[in-house]
């Protein structure tokens, strides 16, 4: 089996130090009436390099939205195409080769915290595919193939989790909001857990629908079409009325549609998708901070520096002096393709 790209737990993806945190009050069980905050990090990476290996304190789990990679691991590697999933336990090394582009998100908590949560919902270990229980799972990568239709309906849960930590709120919110966001990625999920003869009618039609349609899929075209013009001409100096205008709708109709369906309003949303790329401007070029800010739409580099020191938590320029160190030889590296792969 296989690994991939993310740092966290004292690092963040991409190769970047100190991803995103999202601070997650976790009681101890007929313990104190003490909590610690756990980390939970949501970040969207592009590669078009590869990566160095590199060892995570956290377990990962790694969504490839778009393009593919071959991740590695010490357990082998594979290439993996839009649509699979993987997760790794804590503590082992990864390394990710891009084929030749790949944009992800990577979501990495603490792996107690995990397999706690888990637990929660595959609470009838018999019903689980072997190996998957959170129980009998021992960290060693598992793919998981969702497809890539249901790994873009997830992004806006994983681009809300991002963003929790920018909204300021008391802990006990964060921590809520963050369990909610956990649940609703966990509930699109979880048939691909489950053993084949526990994926009947009888368990999965527990909500049953209403005659007729309440939703106009024209209005979520015209979102993705937003969304693509934004990504293709990221230099270009939007508003929201100018994205309203290319797409045909009112600015109060395209922020709510946005909201609804990329998780963000307009505006923030291409705050993102800047920083996402001027992140990877900096970890796979030499381009000078300034040059790669204006390329992404920010002319003025200060505003780019301090976006990406609010996600990782250090400066680009800092960043950039700073180098990961190796971990393992290269003798170490098996060979085998990876095999046995889940869903």
């Amino acid at each position: 089996m296989t690994g991939t790209d993310a740092h966290v737990g004292g690092a963040a993806t991409s190769g970047v130090v100190h991803g995103i945190r999202s601070r997650v009050a976790e009681s101890e069980v007929a313990g104190p009436a003490s909590s610690s905050p756990v980390q939970v990090t949501a970040i969207e990476t592009v590669r078009r390099l590869p990566t160095m290996r590199a060892v995570f304190a956290q377990a990962k789990i790694i969504n490839i939205v778009d393009g593919a990679c071959e991740m590695r691991t010490a357990q082998g590697s594979a290439v993996l195409n839009a649509g699979s999933t993987i997760a790794i336990g804590a503590n082992q090394w990864n390394q990710l080769i891009p084929k030749p582009a790949v944009r992800m998100w990577t979501v990495c908590a603490d792996e107690a915290l995990w397999r706690r949560k888990m637990g929660w919902f595959l609470p009838v270990k018999q019903r689980v595919r072997p190996g998957v229980h959170p129980e009998d799972w021992d960290g060693t990568p598992l793919v998981f193939h969702l497809g890539k239709a249901r790994l873009s309906a997830l992004e806006p849960i994983w681009r809300q989790l991002s963003l929790l930590p920018d909204y300021r709120l008391p802990l006990e919110l964060v921590t809520a909001r963050t369990i909610e966001l956990l649940a609703q990625w966990v509930g699109a999920v979880l048939p691909v857990f489950l053993a084949p003869d526990a994926r009947t009618e009888e368990f999965m039609d527990v909500c049953r629908p209403i005659a007729g349609r309440l939703t106009d899929p024209a209005m979520v075209g015209h979102i993705w079409k937003a969304a693509g013009l934004l990504r293709a001409r990221l230099a270009e100096p939007w508003t929201v009325e100018s994205l309203a205008c290319e797409v045909a709708l009112s600015c109060t109709h395209l922020t709510r549609l946005f909201v609804r369906h990329a998780g963000a309003p307009p505006m923030r949303y291409l705050t993102e998708i800047r920083l996402t790329e001027f992140t990877r401007l900096v970890e796979e070029t030499d381009m000078t901070l300034a040059r790669a800010a204006k390329s992404v739409g920010w002319n003025d580099p200060r505003v780019a520096s301090e976006w990406f020191r609010r996600r990782f938590g250090i400066t680009p320029s800092r960043y950039r002096a700073a180098t990961q160190a190796h971990v393992a030889s290269a003798s170490d590296v098996v060979a085998e393709s990876l095999s046995d792969p889940v869903g």
